[in-house]
Protein backbone atom coordinates (compact mmCIF):
# COMPACT_ATOMS: atom_id res chain seq x y z
CA UNK A 1 0.00 0.00 0.00
CA UNK A 2 1.31 3.01 -1.16
CA UNK A 3 0.07 6.36 0.70
CA UNK A 4 1.11 10.22 0.24
CA UNK A 5 0.20 12.62 3.06
CA UNK A 6 -0.28 15.93 2.17
CA UNK A 7 -1.27 19.10 2.24
CA UNK A 8 -0.70 22.55 0.12
CA UNK A 9 -0.50 24.14 3.41
CA UNK A 10 2.62 23.47 5.58
CA UNK A 11 2.07 23.44 9.32
CA UNK A 12 -0.42 21.15 9.63
CA UNK A 13 1.33 18.26 11.23
CA UNK A 14 2.19 16.10 8.38
CA UNK A 15 5.59 15.37 8.59
CA UNK A 16 5.19 14.12 12.44
CA UNK A 17 2.09 12.15 11.27
CA UNK A 18 4.27 10.62 8.48
CA UNK A 19 6.84 9.50 11.15
CA UNK A 20 4.69 8.57 14.20
CA UNK A 21 1.79 6.62 11.85
CA UNK A 22 4.81 4.66 10.48
CA UNK A 23 6.42 3.79 13.64
CA UNK A 24 3.13 2.91 14.69
CA UNK A 25 2.73 0.51 12.15
CA UNK A 26 6.28 -1.18 12.77
CA UNK A 27 5.15 -1.49 16.25
CA UNK A 28 1.94 -3.43 15.46
CA UNK A 29 3.93 -5.72 13.46
CA UNK A 30 3.88 -4.05 9.70
CA UNK A 31 6.96 -3.27 7.45
CA UNK A 32 7.02 0.26 6.67
CA UNK A 33 9.25 2.66 4.29
CA UNK A 34 9.10 6.54 4.27
CA UNK A 35 10.01 8.64 1.54
CA UNK A 36 10.94 11.93 2.06
CA UNK A 37 10.00 14.15 -1.21
CA UNK A 38 10.11 17.35 0.44
CA UNK A 39 13.07 19.21 -0.37
CA UNK A 40 12.83 20.90 3.08
CA UNK A 41 13.65 17.65 4.33
CA UNK A 42 12.03 18.33 7.63
CA UNK A 43 11.11 14.42 7.84
CA UNK A 44 15.17 13.44 7.21
CA UNK A 45 16.41 15.76 10.00
CA UNK A 46 13.28 15.07 12.48
CA UNK A 47 14.59 11.43 12.36
CA UNK A 48 18.55 12.68 12.63
CA UNK A 49 19.60 12.75 9.17
CA UNK A 50 20.89 16.07 7.79
CA UNK A 51 21.98 17.01 4.31
CA UNK A 52 24.94 15.32 3.01
CA UNK A 53 25.06 12.43 5.97
CA UNK A 54 23.72 9.77 4.03
CA UNK A 55 25.12 8.10 0.76
CA UNK A 56 22.20 8.42 -1.51
CA UNK A 57 18.75 9.99 -1.10
CA UNK A 58 15.02 9.93 -3.25
CA UNK A 59 17.05 12.64 -5.28
CA UNK A 60 19.46 10.50 -6.52
CA UNK A 61 17.07 7.23 -7.36
CA UNK A 62 14.42 9.77 -9.37
CA UNK A 63 17.59 11.55 -11.20
CA UNK A 64 18.91 7.48 -11.91
CA UNK A 65 21.87 7.69 -10.16
CA UNK A 66 21.79 5.05 -7.93
CA UNK A 67 19.60 1.86 -7.47
CA UNK A 68 16.44 2.38 -4.94
CA UNK A 69 17.70 -0.58 -2.41
CA UNK A 70 21.26 1.55 -1.81
CA UNK A 71 19.20 4.63 -0.36
CA UNK A 72 17.22 2.59 2.32
CA UNK A 73 17.98 3.24 5.53
CA UNK A 74 17.27 1.18 7.95
CA UNK A 75 16.95 2.44 11.78
CA UNK A 76 17.05 0.43 15.19
CA UNK A 77 13.37 1.18 15.72
CA UNK A 78 12.15 -0.93 12.17
CA UNK A 79 11.90 2.10 10.32
CA UNK A 80 13.05 1.93 6.63
CA UNK A 81 13.47 5.38 5.57
CA UNK A 82 15.04 7.08 1.81
CA UNK A 83 16.02 10.84 2.91
CA UNK A 84 15.24 13.73 0.92
CA UNK A 85 17.56 16.13 -0.38
CA UNK A 86 17.32 20.31 -0.47
CA UNK A 87 18.42 19.02 -4.30
CA UNK A 88 14.93 18.14 -5.47
CA UNK A 89 14.12 21.74 -5.53
CA UNK A 90 16.41 21.48 -8.38
CA UNK A 91 15.00 18.62 -9.89
CA UNK A 92 11.32 19.85 -9.58
CA UNK A 93 12.42 22.38 -12.44
CA UNK A 94 13.74 19.49 -14.65
CA UNK A 95 11.55 16.29 -13.84
CA UNK A 96 9.61 16.34 -17.23
CA UNK A 97 7.62 13.22 -16.37
CA UNK A 98 4.80 12.42 -13.98
CA UNK A 99 5.37 8.64 -13.31
CA UNK A 100 9.35 7.78 -12.75
CA UNK A 101 8.45 7.55 -8.58
CA UNK A 102 5.96 4.78 -9.52
CA UNK A 103 8.31 3.37 -12.08
CA UNK A 104 11.40 3.08 -9.58
CA UNK A 105 9.21 2.21 -6.76
CA UNK A 106 7.92 -0.60 -8.84
CA UNK A 107 10.58 -3.19 -7.73
CA UNK A 108 10.48 -2.82 -4.25
CA UNK A 109 6.72 -1.75 -3.27
CA UNK A 110 6.19 -5.41 -2.41
CA UNK A 111 8.19 -5.27 0.14
CA UNK A 112 6.30 -3.30 1.98
CA UNK A 113 3.22 -3.72 4.03
CA UNK A 114 3.20 0.12 3.88
CA UNK A 115 5.04 3.15 1.99
CA UNK A 116 4.12 6.30 3.36
CA UNK A 117 5.73 9.42 1.29
CA UNK A 118 5.82 12.83 2.71
CA UNK A 119 4.77 15.49 -0.02
CA UNK A 120 6.04 19.64 -0.28
CA UNK A 121 3.32 21.71 0.71
CA UNK A 122 3.30 22.69 -2.80
CA UNK A 123 1.78 21.45 -5.66
CA UNK A 124 5.22 20.31 -7.85
CA UNK A 125 6.04 17.74 -10.31
CA UNK A 126 7.12 15.66 -7.33
CA UNK A 127 3.86 16.25 -5.46
CA UNK A 128 2.14 14.80 -8.90
CA UNK A 129 4.58 11.77 -9.29
CA UNK A 130 3.64 10.59 -5.65
CA UNK A 131 -0.23 11.00 -6.21
CA UNK A 132 0.34 9.26 -9.30
CA UNK A 133 2.10 6.47 -7.37
CA UNK A 134 -0.08 6.52 -4.40
CA UNK A 135 -3.15 3.59 -3.90
CA UNK A 136 -4.33 6.34 -1.18
CA UNK A 137 -3.99 10.22 -0.49
CA UNK A 138 -4.01 11.42 3.29
CA UNK A 139 -4.71 15.16 3.73
CA UNK A 140 -3.01 16.50 6.58
CA UNK A 141 -6.13 18.77 8.29
CA UNK A 142 -5.43 21.01 10.69
CA UNK A 143 -8.82 21.64 12.17
CA UNK A 144 -9.10 26.01 11.22
CA UNK A 145 -11.23 27.93 8.94
CA UNK A 146 -8.25 28.33 6.38
CA UNK A 147 -7.41 24.75 6.55
CA UNK A 148 -10.58 23.72 5.00
CA UNK A 149 -9.90 25.78 1.87
CA UNK A 150 -6.54 24.16 1.54
CA UNK A 151 -8.32 20.47 1.62
CA UNK A 152 -10.84 21.92 -1.27
CA UNK A 153 -7.49 22.65 -3.19
CA UNK A 154 -5.78 19.66 -2.47
CA UNK A 155 -9.22 18.09 -3.44
CA UNK A 156 -9.53 19.76 -6.72
CA UNK A 157 -6.18 19.57 -7.34
CA UNK A 158 -6.84 15.64 -7.28
CA UNK A 159 -9.64 15.66 -9.19
CA UNK A 160 -7.98 17.03 -11.97
CA UNK A 161 -5.27 14.85 -11.81
CA UNK A 162 -7.84 11.98 -12.15
CA UNK A 163 -9.28 13.41 -15.14
CA UNK A 164 -5.57 13.91 -16.87
CA UNK A 165 -3.52 11.19 -15.34
CA UNK A 166 -6.23 8.15 -15.17
CA UNK A 167 -5.29 7.75 -11.51
CA UNK A 168 -8.12 7.09 -8.98
CA UNK A 169 -6.75 7.19 -4.98
CA UNK A 170 -8.44 6.66 -2.28
CA UNK A 171 -9.13 10.23 -0.08
CA UNK A 172 -8.96 10.47 3.40
CA UNK A 173 -8.68 13.14 6.38
CA UNK A 174 -6.61 12.77 9.36
CA UNK A 175 -7.60 15.50 12.33
CA UNK A 176 -4.33 16.82 13.57
CA UNK A 177 -3.41 19.46 16.51
CA UNK A 178 -7.05 19.19 17.39
CA UNK A 179 -8.21 20.97 20.72
CA UNK A 180 -11.94 18.98 21.85
CA UNK A 181 -11.84 22.40 24.08
CA UNK A 182 -12.53 24.76 21.01
CA UNK A 183 -15.49 25.22 19.38
CA UNK A 184 -13.67 26.26 16.20
CA UNK A 185 -11.54 23.08 16.17
CA UNK A 186 -15.31 21.32 16.78
CA UNK A 187 -16.83 23.06 14.31
CA UNK A 188 -14.45 22.40 12.02
CA UNK A 189 -14.00 18.66 12.28
CA UNK A 190 -18.12 18.35 11.73
CA UNK A 191 -17.83 20.81 8.97
CA UNK A 192 -15.67 18.30 7.53
CA UNK A 193 -17.84 15.41 7.89
CA UNK A 194 -20.83 17.04 6.17
CA UNK A 195 -18.58 17.08 2.76
CA UNK A 196 -16.27 14.48 2.87
CA UNK A 197 -16.69 10.76 4.31
CA UNK A 198 -13.48 9.21 4.71
CA UNK A 199 -12.16 11.16 7.93
CA UNK A 200 -10.43 9.38 10.13
CA UNK A 201 -12.31 9.20 13.32
CA UNK A 202 -9.13 8.62 15.55
CA UNK A 203 -7.76 12.67 16.08
CA UNK A 204 -4.54 13.79 16.84
CA UNK A 205 -4.73 15.83 19.67
CA UNK A 206 -2.34 19.09 20.51
CA UNK A 207 0.47 17.53 22.39
CA UNK A 208 3.77 19.20 23.48
CA UNK A 209 5.19 15.95 23.06
CA UNK A 210 4.65 15.60 19.74
CA UNK A 211 6.43 18.89 19.27
CA UNK A 212 9.32 18.31 21.07
CA UNK A 213 10.18 14.96 19.50
CA UNK A 214 11.36 15.80 16.00
CA UNK A 215 14.48 18.09 18.23
CA UNK A 216 15.27 14.82 19.73
CA UNK A 217 15.35 12.97 16.45
CA UNK A 218 13.05 10.66 18.12
CA UNK A 219 9.34 9.22 17.07
CA UNK A 220 6.63 9.79 19.82
CA UNK A 221 6.53 6.54 21.14
CA UNK A 222 10.39 6.30 22.05
CA UNK A 223 10.58 10.41 23.00
CA UNK A 224 7.05 9.91 25.04
CA UNK A 225 5.19 6.53 25.11
CA UNK A 226 2.63 7.47 27.32
CA UNK A 227 2.04 11.10 25.92
CA UNK A 228 -1.49 12.01 24.62
CA UNK A 229 0.57 12.18 21.10
CA UNK A 230 1.69 7.99 21.43
CA UNK A 231 -2.14 7.26 22.42
CA UNK A 232 -3.47 9.19 19.60
CA UNK A 233 -0.92 8.02 16.89
CA UNK A 234 -1.29 4.12 18.30
CA UNK A 235 -5.47 4.24 18.28
CA UNK A 236 -5.13 6.37 14.69
CA UNK A 237 -2.29 2.96 13.72
CA UNK A 238 -5.09 0.74 14.77
CA UNK A 239 -7.68 2.29 12.88
CA UNK A 240 -5.52 2.03 9.95
CA UNK A 241 -4.74 -1.58 10.37
CA UNK A 242 -8.44 -2.44 10.12
CA UNK A 243 -9.56 0.18 7.39
CA UNK A 244 -6.29 0.62 5.04
CA UNK A 245 -5.62 -2.92 3.02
Amino acid sequence: MIISIANQKGGTGKTSSVINIGAGLVQLGKSVLLIDLDPQIDLSESLGISEGQSEYTINDVINKKVDISKAIIEFDNGLNVIPGSHKLTETTTKLKVNNRLKEILKDIKDDYDYILIDTAPSLTILTVNSFVTSHEIWISFQPEWLATTGIKNILDTIKLLRDKLNINPTIRVIVNMYDQRKLLHRESVELIKKHFDNVFSNKIRTNVSVAEAPGNHKTIFEYSPNSHGAIDYMALCKEIERKVK
